[in-house]
């Protein structure tokens, strides 16, 4: 695979120094190459639920996002069941820019990595808003 087309999760430039940090940040890097993974594999398979890769508030933040990622022409819009993955994966691979045209190629795996971090800071901010987030020492 040409190094453009990798899945890159950069850990070798992180600047942590304690083990333990190391250790966590590789174990979050970890979950974002399962899901990357899980979303690729199961991009077409309907029989999958969005539940294998995103927990309950995760599909409900998807729900509220599809509406602003589908376009006006009914091939813009999201061709999955409501639930699953194949319809998270849309989701998530127009969100950064994916044209969503299925006689496109699907979206792959640094389309989906990149996509998903940015699902991931709008998840926080969706739950922010909605007073569900405490930060605790």
């Amino acid at each position: 695979m040409p190094p453009s087309k990798q899945l890159s999760l950069n850990l070798q430039a992180t600047e942590l120094e304690s083990v333990l940090a190391i250790q966590r940040l590789t174990i979050l890097a970890l979950s974002v190459a399962v899901r990357t993974l899980q979303m690729v594999e199961g991009r077409d398979n309907t029989q999958l639920s969005a539940a294998l890769t995103f927990g309950v508030e995760w599909q409900q933040c998807l729900l509220g996002l599809q509406s602003s990622v589908e376009g006006d022409t009914q091939k813009l819009q999201n061709p999955y069941p409501q639930g699953c993955l194949p319809w998270a994966t849309w989701i998530i691979a127009r969100l950064g820019g994916w044209s969503g045209y299925l006689s496109q190629p699907p979206p792959g795996m640094p389309t989906l990595v990149r996509d998903l971090r940015q699902f991931e800071s709008i998840f926080l901010g969706w739950k922010l808003a909605q007073g569900g987030l405490v930060y605790t020492r």
